[in-house]
């Protein structure tokens, strides 16, 4: 059964934009010590059209804002470590590690603050290539990826853009080279320095509150895997075009414009939790919001919400552990709102196993999770093909499709895992029509399925987790928006983890400086170790 409500547009009402894309700070200091001097420079021009405002470290007092002026250190950081041999890039004098750490601990001290790493280093093996070179860089990740740890309990995110193939930031090969390099791509095109801008803007951002050590893949689906045929004889030039691809999306937009005007975001299970947060915060981007679940009554109050911010709504009426009721969702939504430019699939199924099978919980947990999720971006899929038109889905899955953290997630781990690997094979297949297809895995997060961890379990789950918390939905939130718009235009494929770092290993017991346990360790009887585990 499909209900339909439909608000309309306010004119003049729609805020000038969601506050989480705000950056933190207008200032970004860009430092190029692991770079060169064009790609900080263009990189630079890059961010300044955004209405960012680029500035060189402080060499002298890098912990105390500028030296003459009496200014805070910015609360923005970016550094360059570029010198991929095999995309054709200078030898990098890497990362000026003392210069970088001040900096970070000195934002740390303020309480508040975004480190960027912008790196060409892919972490692959390329033959013909210098292995001590390759380990420098390498050595330099690593060393990052320790530092955001250190700081991400003082309200600190740090993260990592690899950068892919960009002649703009200095990578330089032969003709017949970067021809052969651009048929492995999903996107047959060089990353340019606005692509890298457009997500260093999105990492310094006021919603990029809760992603911790992620890594964010702009390089348009190098790291997939594709491979290309690759036809007899000489070599070419240049890549075999494109056949049926629409027309590029418009560049981004400034931080503080609403992005996602003129889209209209199909949000199945927008009635709570992340789903609910995406919804609105589309809606304060501009976006108008198809909104399905099975709850009619909470989806007309989240319309109700997208219509005071003077956003167009629709609700629709579908449980997605019914395969009809799925089947049909996307040809309705299309219908109710005359079109949909994107899919954001936020509904989920916390369905246990038990030893022995659950064949009930299981059916249920893979419908809701997996199989639904495939019958709507399908049909939307199909649809933007024959279109011609641009399309992006966004999936949320979860940080259980690569880890465990409890027992009895066979079901729900394996479908999320599912989905996440469907997604990636989705990228490869439709990029060629203008789509892009990407995952957000949240970790432990204030929503109703978060709160099945019980009170015991919460508290390991917070020790495990860099940043010292549990997420919110709105942080999750943030996250998808920017894979649905224009500043994630050269990502797809990506698996990006909102989970406070949790997914980096950090052991609380073993973390230096760990104060106590979570909770009392239970006295083992003197009779045995080894009994009773």
């Amino acid at each position: 059964m499909t209900h339909v409500h439909s608000t309309a547009t306010r004119p003049g009402t729609a805020a000038g934009g969601d506050p989480s894309r705000a950056p933190v700070s207008t200032r970004v200091v860009v430092d190029a010590a692991g770079g060169d001097g064009p790609a900080a420079g263009a990189l630079s021009d890059a961010l300044t059209a955004l209405g960012l405002a680029p500035e060189a470290p402080d060499t002298e007092a890098p912990d105390t804002g500028r030296a003459d002026s009496g200014d805070p250190a910015p609360a923005a950081y970016c550094a360059l470590l570029l010198g991929e041999e095999a995309y054709g890039a200078g030898r990098s004098a890497g990362l000026d590690r003392s210069r970088v750490r001040a900096a970070a601990l000195a934002i740390a001290a303020a309480g508040r603050g975004r480190l960027v790493l912008v790196t060409d280093a892919t972490g692959e093996t390329h033959a013909g290539t210098d292995p001590d070179r390759y380990a420098r860089l390498a050595a330099d990740r690593a060393w990052w990826q320790h530092l955001v740890t250190e700081v991400a309990g003082r309200g600190v995110t740090g993260n990592t853009v690899v950068t892919g193939y960009s002649p703009g930031l200095g990578h330089r090969l032969s003709a017949e080279a970067e021809a052969g390099l651009l048929r492995c791509l999903v996107q047959r095109r060089p990353t340019t320095a606005a692509d890298v801008a457009a997500t260093v803007a999105f990492l310094v951002s006021e919603g990029c509150s809760y992603l911790v050590g992620e890594t964010l893949p702009v390089d348009g689906g190098a790291g997939l895997g594709q491979i290309p045929s690759l036809p007899a004889g000489p070599p070419t030039t240049a890549p075999a075009p494109r056949r049926g691809a629409p027309r590029e999306q418009p560049p981004p937009e400034p931080v503080s414009g609403q992005d996602l005007l003129g889209h209209k975001v199909l949000v199945a299970g927008a009635s709570s939790g992340i789903g609910r947060a995406a919804a609105l915060h589309l809606a304060g981007r501009g976006a108008d919001v198809i909104l399905a679940a099975r709850r009619t009554q909470a989806l007309e109050e989240v319309a109700a919400e997208i219509e005071a911010r003077g956003r167009q709504a629709w609700t629709l009426r579908c449980d997605l552990s019914d395969a009809e009721d799925a089947a049909s969702l996307g040809e309705r939504a299309w219908k109710a709102a005359d079109g949909v430019t994107a899919l954001l699939y936020a509904a989920g199924h916390l369905g246990f196993s038990a030893v022995g099978g659950d064949p009930a919980s299981a059916a249920r947990t893979f419908a809701v999770n997996l199989h639904s999720f495939v019958a709507v971006t399908e049909y939307l899929a199909a649809r933007w093909r024959d279109e011609r038109m641009p399309g992006a889905v966004v999936g949320v899955s979860s940080v259980s499709s690569t880890l465990s953290p409890v027992a009895g997630l066979e079901y729900y781990g394996a479908s999320k895992a599912a989905m996440a690997q469907y997604i990636r094979c989705l990228a490869v297949s439709v990029g060629r029509h203008g789509i892009r297809a990407n995952c957000v895995a949240p970790g432990i997060i204030e929503t109703p399925m978060g709160d099945a961890a019980g009170p015991d379990h919460r508290r390991g789950w917070i020790s495990r987790i860099p940043a010292g918390r549990v997420g919110d939905p709105h942080e999750v939130a943030a996250v998808l928006g920017y894979l649905l718009s224009g500043s994630a235009s050269r990502v797809t494929g990506a698996v990006l983890r909102a989970d406070g770092g949790f997914g980096l290993g950090d052991v609380a017991p073993l973390r230096p400086g760990y104060p106590e346990r979570a909770f009392p360790a239970p006295a083992l009887p003197e009779r045995a170790e080894g009994e009773n585990r």
